[in-house]
C-alpha cells in the first residue's frame, strides 16, 4: 500500500521526542501541525516557491483550509517520514496532500490535506503566481491517493 507514495516528495524526516507529547503520552496536536507545516514548505520549494523567492518578492503562503486525519498513535522514539505532493495548483492557490509514515513499521500515522494561497505580504491579499512557478506547479500535480 505504501508503494503509492514512493514517488512523492520526502518532505520531512525525524524522530518524535518526549517533549512533544500531550498529557496522555502520545504526540500532541502541535507536533502534527509543525511537522506537516515543515513538510508543506519543503513541497512548495519543488515548484520554485522558495524562502528566497518569498523574501525578495514580498510573498508568503496562507493556509485557508486544512484537515488532519489521525490513523495511529505516535510515541516517543518513533521515526517519522512525511511524503507529500501537490494535488492541485491554480493561478493563486495550491493544494498539498501529505502522509505521515512510521519509518520502521511503514504504518500510516496521519494524513494532512491543505489548501494555501499565494499572499502579497504587504497588501495582505492573494495574488497570482509568476508564470514560471505556476507552470512548474501544474507539472507536479499527482492524483490524490484513495484508500
Amino acid at each position: 500500500m505504501l508503494q503509492k507514495f514512493e514517488d512523492f516528495n520526502l518532505a520531512y524526516q525525524g524522530m518524535f521526542y518526549p517533549m512533544e507529547t500531550d498529557h496522555m503520552g502520545h504526540a500532541n496536536v502541535r507536533y502534527y501541525s509543525r511537522a506537516f507545516n515543515e513538510s508543506a514548505y519543503y513541497t512548495f520549494t519543488t515548484a520554485g516557491i522558495t524562502p528566497r523567492y518569498m523574501r525578495e518578492n514580498n510573498r508568503g503562503m496562507a493556509a485557508v483550509k486544512e484537515s488532519n486525519e489521525y490513523k495511529r498513535e505516535i510515541l516517543p522514539g518513533d521515526l517519522i517520514q512525511i511524503r507529500s505532493c501537490f494535488i492541485n495548483f491554480t493561478p493563486k492557490s495550491l493544494h498539498v496532500w501529505a502522509v505521515m509514515i512510521d519509518a520502521c513499521t511503514k504504518e500510516i500515522c496521519a494524513i494532512n490535506d491543505q489548501v494555501c494561497v499565494s499572499l502579497d505580504t504587504i497588501a495582505r491579499k492573494a495574488v497570482p503566481w509568476p508564470k514560471k512557478i505556476y507552470e512548474k506547479g501544474k507539472s507536479l500535480i499527482e492524483e490524490k491517493p484513495v484508500f
